[in-house]
């Protein structure tokens, strides 16, 4: 049940584009909670959330995290435990700062990057949990308004949607930068547990792996055709078949409404929703 949910960011317009009119799809407060499945087999649950707004070096900045958990079947011989953040400039959205503690099985990473969007510089720090506890710096450059890719998927979110547009942007990823293709394909209805929606249609082509996705392979995202654009459906190729994550719970706080939608269905949840 790995590599999508990261690997569902995606931006438009590109790197050199100001940003200034930026109109956030989403709100301080917003949860998603989405079921992994493959085939026929719950494998964990995972969480969009964007629970607060925080100052990271004096800027303001959404903080979105987001979470996986694997069930107690697939603890068993694969555990997951994943918690990925980031801070995405409230004012002109770039990325501030990103990180990510994954648990996946044998292996344990902590990563941090903090990147100076003045300097275009990047810093990361990242600790491998193994015998030796190994740690590992890098510095390098970075484009104008990079965007790691949890947060651009934030972005794509709140910019317009036509079908049978393309967009590209630089997405940084560890000491990475990689330029990000999506495709908004079509229009379709999409029922999941969390209710039915009009929604596009979109495929990032990713260079680099994400959440529940493996560079090089097909992902498809649904988001709603609304102002909200949230992703309600998305799936993704695997070794064998495909892997999905459904959405089965939302608390969402509409733009320029301060009114917060709830739709929810009675789960039994392998883990604690925090």
């Amino acid at each position: 049940m790995k590599k999508m949910l990261l690997g569902m960011g995606v931006v438009a317009l590109g790197a050199s584009l100001v940003r200034a009119d930026f109109q956030p799809a989403f709100h301080e407060g917003e949860d998603l909670v989405f079921q992994i499945r493959w085939g026929m087999v719950t494998g964990g649950y995972a969480t969009l959330s964007v629970p607060s707004i925080d100052s990271i070096n004096g800027q303001s900045a959404y903080h979105i995290l987001s979470e996986a958990h694997s069930t107690k079947m697939v603890d068993a011989f694969y555990k997951v435990r994943d918690r990925n953040e980031a801070w995405m400039d409230a004012t002109s959205p770039r990325s501030l700062r990103y990180s990510k503690n994954i648990h996946e099985g044998k292996y344990s990473v902590d990563e941090v990057v903090d990147l100076d969007q003045t300097a275009r510089t990047f810093h990361e720090t990242e600790i491998r949990h193994d015998k030796n506890d190994a740690k590992e710096e890098k510095k390098g450059d970075i484009p104008a308004n990079v965007l790691d890719v949890l947060s651009s998927l934030y972005y794509i979110r709140s910019q317009p949607l036509e079908v049978g547009k393309s967009f590209t942007v630089d997405v940084h990823s560890g000491d990475k930068t990689f330029p990000l293709l999506v495709k908004v394909k079509k229009m379709e209805m999409v029922k999941v547990k969390a209710g039915k929606f009009m929604c596009y249609r979109v495929e990032p082509v990713l260079r680099e792996r994400g959440i529940f996705i493996s560079k090089g392979k097909k992902l498809e995202v649904w988001m709603t055709a609304d102002a909200r654009h949230m992703p309600v459906l998305m799936r993704s190729e695997i070794f064998i078949g495909h892997v999905s994550a459904e959405l089965v719970m939302q608390k969402t706080v509409p733009p320029h409404d301060a009114h917060t939608e709830l739709a929810s269905h009675s789960l039994n949840f392998p883990f604690q929703i925090q």
